[in-house]
């Protein structure tokens, strides 16, 4: 008796990244929902508390979204009086308000159950393997750009 052919489900990396990512966002709008920021901001928001002073375009590139994306995230973060503009001849910095500031103790909470959440589903050991290998991908396929 032959084995069964894998499916493409099972095989091809774009599709299987496309599921895992569904998933994982459903853990992660479960867990940033107290923040009262989506995912994608509280990201952008931790990056920017972290590294104060990122440009704009060097923040585009760490969460990998375009420049018009980027801006849009930005200006909604303005609205909600988290971030400014600071202007440098032909670059953009981004810096943390201090409403913005404030949230990091309510960030750090969140990307901590957050990880808590997918540990407990595919255990620890596997969990951080699997964003070890994740990360590594992403920075290869960076590099291909």
């Amino acid at each position: 008796m032959s084995k069964p052919l894998k499916s493409f489900q099972e095989c091809c990396l774009y599709f299987t990244t496309n599921t895992l990512s569904r998933y994982i966002g459903k853990l992660a709008d479960d867990a940033f929902k107290a923040t009262g920021l989506a995912p994608s901001y509280a990201h952008l928001m931790l990056l920017i508390i972290d590294e104060p002073g990122l440009s704009q375009n060097e923040l585009s590139k760490r969460i990998n979204v375009k420049a018009s994306t980027m801006t849009r995230f930005i200006d909604k973060l303005m609205l909600m009086q988290f971030v400014e503009r600071t202007q440098e001849g032909r670059n953009t910095f981004i810096i943390a308000t201090q409403k913005g500031k404030e949230l990091k103790p309510d960030l750090d909470k969140a990307l901590g159950e957050l990880y808590d959440a997918y540990c407990d589903v595919l255990g620890k050991e596997f969990a951080v393997k699997l964003t070890t290998d994740m990360h590594l991908a992403n920075t290869k396929l960076n590099n291909l750009e």
